[in-house]
């Protein structure tokens, strides 16, 4: 039994939270300059089956929840959520395992500071009470029932003094064979006349396969330092894609054969360390070195028979030092990141080719964070450096990269917050290979080995209010993309279309929306919804092509002692970037989960009375080539799928592991 008191910084009010032993009497959403905290129910941390259900029913704003799938998204395509445990990167297995009761709060980053890696835009930070154990197991199972779709999970972890050694073994599998893509192009040939043909699936299988393990050693003294060291291995396997379709080619009708199948294994070492120097002040480090091999076939028989195979390596080193120094009411830090990576793919068949690519990447930065009376504040500057070279083409890229947040409080219940970014976007190292790839009897993509890096800069306004069980927040955020990479369509003399990327004027976006909470009956029951208006402006070399979208969504939670009920319903987030606008699925789903003792169970039901519902929908509007893509989704069409979760712990207190950094490298650079 403990308990002590401490102040909590509320961009709306400062209030005294007393601490006895779980219990915390205070507002469960606590506004700052960079995020919220957010302090979970009681009736939220039962009902919870593990990280993902728990973050699922706190209604996060501006972020999509899957507890089935097990994968968290950011809205409005605003870049990557990061997922942290105690400051730890936490993986898919690590969300599994997490006790949802000994969960003390979550810290919502809304925005990272420049220490948080590149294309953040969210960080969750679940911070945890350490529990009391010398061992613990569990499995977590989910099985859909209308469809080859399912995902296991096992581990357990067993500690002695300071040393902890912990393993996880992950399998995931689907085998849908109900997806179905339909498709109208017409292009334009150089004599004037327009080429029209329909490709229409007849039948389609996409299959993957996927195993994980992961072995982990950490020691830890909690006045001193902590030294964690893991060695994972990732196994995907894609037996054999294929879609069978009927082309209708200006009147003729034939069918088609695509096939695809791929292997890639994955190793990967990485090591931790954390020092503390004296009370106030730490140094932190992260060494990770990764490699990929992949062996990937391709078989399209459109117009004539086109076939190749790539074999792929990769290797890259990343490591990264942070110093910081925790003052009152400052705290001030300073890094240094790096980054190399080398990169052979080797084309034979239909495409003769050997991409060697070397990535090399360096960025330096600090950060002040701190507050005073009303006034919170986050200062940030780096500088970065990325260089490329791919036989004569290179570049050298610089970049100063300042981040700025302030925040402020109107009243007690009504806050303002401004932040200002500049960062740098970097495209995935398969489209500067030098590569040539058919598409099908029409199309190629290209690469382009003159790409460059380009600068983002972003300006975000926000309203934060708050009081009693409702929570709303309002932002209008400006980015510009100068000098981005766009899409570039040429058209040959023979009538061919070749795709790439090239850099050209910009891409800008308006975004306007609110994210909303609200506690019908605390304890109970409660509502989130979300609301958007999205502007895009494409400006090519050729063209400029706008677009407004809507998107729009909420959450239903209803909490009955052992039983939980959530409803979610998504009107799709629609987007276009460079000459293709793309809209994603509208989603409905229902999960009804009950708690028993060590044992979790519950049911899913997603896109419930659709049998064969639109998953996607894009279309092209370039000046030679208009072309409509929809693909329908059989198999998750009245998706209904379990979930069984089971954990068992027994011991002493061992001590948590704060770690701050991870890194990870997935890119094969294939085109």
């Amino acid at each position: 039994m403990f308990a002590f008191t401490f102040n909590v910084l509320n961009a709306q009010n400062t209030k005294e939270v007393n601490l006895n032993q779980v219990t915390v009497n205070a507002s469960r959403i606590v506004n700052k300059a960079d995020g919220m905290i957010l302090i979970p129910t009681d009736s939220q941390r039962k009902a919870a089956t593990n990280g993902y259900s728990m973050l699922g029913k706190l209604g996060l704003p501006y972020i999509r929840i899957d507890e089935t799938k097990h994968s968290i998204t950011a809205l409005g395509n605003q870049g990557d959520v990061q997922i942290r445990i105690n400051n730890v990167i936490a993986t898919k297995e690590d969300m599994l395992a997490i006790n949802s009761e000994s969960i003390k709060r979550i810290d919502f980053i809304d925005k990272p500071g420049v220490r948080y890696g590149e294309g953040i835009a969210y960080v969750i930070n679940i911070i945890t009470q350490r529990d009391n154990f010398g061992y613990i197991i569990g499995t977590d199972m989910t099985q859909t029932l209308t469809a080859k779709n399912g995902n296991y999970s096992g581990y357990a972890k067993i500690n002695h003094k300071n040393s902890e050694l912990g393993l996880t073994y992950n399998l995931s599998y689907n085998d849908f064979g109900g997806n179905i893509y339909d498709e109208k192009a017409q292009y334009k040939l150089n004599d004037g006349s327009n080429y029209i043909i329909s490709r229409n699936d007849i039948d389609s299988r996409s299959c993957n396969i996927g195993n994980t393990f992961e072995l982990k050693y950490n020691l830890a003294d909690s006045a001193s330092y902590v030294f964690q060291t893991s060695l994972s291995a990732n196994f995907n396997h894609t037996p054999g894609d294929y879609n069978k379709r009927l082309i209708t080619d200006n009147g003729n009708a034939y069918i088609s054969e695509t096939r695809n199948n791929e292997n890639l294994k994955s190793p990967v070492a990485d090591i931790y360390f954390f020092h503390k120097l004296g009370n106030h002040q730490n140094i932190t480090a992260n060494f990770v070195g990764t490699a990929i091999s992949t062996r990937d076939y391709n078989y399209n028989d459109e117009g004539k028979p086109y076939e190749y195979t790539t074999n792929g390596s990769t290797c890259s080193l990343m490591s990264e030092a942070i110093y910081e120094n925790v003052l009152k009411p400052v705290t001030i830090s300073a890094g240094i990141r790096n980054n190399i990576k080398y990169t052979k793919n080797q084309y034979s068949g239909s495409v003769e080719d050997t991409n060697r690519m070397h990535n090399y990447g360096t960025y330096i930065f600090g950060e002040l964070k701190g507050h005073r009376n009303k006034l919170g504040y986050v200062a940030g500057f780096g500088i970065s450096n990325q260089r490329y070279s791919q036989g004569e083409s290179s570049y050298n890229y610089w970049l100063w990269r300042p981040k700025a947040t302030i925040s402020y409080s109107l009243n007690k219940n009504l806050a303002m917050t401004y932040s200002f970014e500049i960062y740098e976007y970097i495209s995935k190292i398969a489209m500067i290979s030098d590569t040539k790839i058919k598409k099908n009897s029409r199309e190629w993509i290209v690469g382009n080995s003159n790409l460059l890096p380009n600068r983002v800069t972003t300006n975000t306004l926000r309203l934060s209010y708050s009081r009693g069980g409702l929570n709303s927040i309002t932002d209008i955020q400006y980015r510009l993309d100068s000098n981005p990479n766009l899409a570039y369509y040429t058209r040959t003399e023979d009538d061919q279309f070749l795709y790439t990327q090239k850099n050209q004027h910009a891409i800008n976006m308006l975004i306007l929306q609110n994210s909303t909470k609200y506690d019908i009956i605390q304890n109970v029951m409660s509502l989130s919804a979300y609301a958007g208006v999205y502007r895009f402006f494409n400006y090519g070399e050729n063209y400029t092509h706008l677009l407004t979208s809507y998107n729009m969504g909420g959450s239903l939670q209803v909490y009955l002692g052992a039983f939980t009920i959530t409803a979610n319903a998504d009107n799709g987030w629609k987007f276009m970037e460079g000459e293709t606008w793309n809209k994603d699925a509208s989603t409905t789903d229902i999960t009804c989960s009950y708690h028993i003792g060590n044992c979790d169970l519950s049911i899913d039901l997603q896109h419930p009375f659709q049998n064969n519902p639109k998953v996607n929908h894009a279309e092209l509007v370039n000046q030679y080539i208009n072309k409509s893509m929809i693909m329908h989704s059989r198999d998750n069409g009245n998706m209904i799928s379990i979930n069984f979760a089971w954990k068992l712990s027994k011991g002493k207190r061992f001590q948590d592991i704060q770690r701050k950094l991870h890194n990870k490298d997935t890119q094969t650079g294939i085109l």
